[in-house]
């Protein structure tokens, strides 16, 4: 039986990839449709995502560590519910309605039932509205900052909702035009995770 440390552990590793995950994806489709003036022009364009595919590098950095953990696969979403997580090591998650399974070494190693598990049902109901368009509803969870100049644009998003605290303490966004430069997410704990994305599929074509 797996202790309850370790299966703590492995949630929250999980919620955070899913969080770096859904986001990355989102933002893959907005940054091809060019530079968004405002964060209402962002979500009209998440909303329009049916399907994307993108390659990934991610770093962690962490105060128990002495060095960064890099890591490299693909992410697939699929609207309206469905994503797919898995490193060049076999390792990563699949999400689909309710049901959430982590994947170790290419196996099926546990399986989470969402909504039984406050804060990653509060997540993925949050990311789902991203992924809806729904500003008012992602705005119940997140508080948002959102800014552009001829340079760069950010977004800044920060947990409203109680049940999302314990699991980061801010994303933040960085893209130039149409080029995503960094997704960062600080942990909770301490701990950064950053992201890098390379866009391999996505529809509808019309985003391009």
């Amino acid at each position: 039986m797996t202790s309850a440390g370790p299966h703590n552990v492995r949630i929250r590793e999980a919620a955070a990839s899913l969080l770096l995950g859904l986001f990355s994806a989102c933002i893959a489709t907005a940054a091809a449709a060019g530079q968004p003036a405002d964060v209402q022009t962002l979500m009209r364009l998440l909303g329009r995502v049916e399907r994307v595919e993108v390659a990934y590098q991610e770093r962690v950095e962490s105060g128990l560590i002495d060095t960064a953990i890099d890591t490299r696969g693909n992410l697939l979403y699929q609207a309206p519910d469905r994503i797919r997580r898995i490193s060049d090591d076999g390792d990563g998650f699949a999400l689909e309605g309710d049901r959430m399974q982590l994947i170790r070494g290419n196996q099926i190693a546990d399986a989470l039932i969402v909504s039984e598990i406050k804060p990653l049902a509060a997540l993925v109901g949050a990311l789902r509205a991203t992924f809806a368009g729904d500003l008012a509803a992602l705005q119940t969870d997140y508080r948002l900052d959102f800014g552009a100049n001829e340079q760069a644009w950010t977004l800044d998003l920060a947990p409203r909702a109680i049940a999302l605290s314990p699991l980061f303490q801010r994303i933040r966004i960085v893209g130039n035009g149409a080029t995503i430069e960094t997704i960062e997410m600080l942990e909770a704990n301490g701990d950064r995770r950053t992201m890098q994305m390379r866009l391999l599929a996505r529809e509808p074509a019309g985003l391009e």
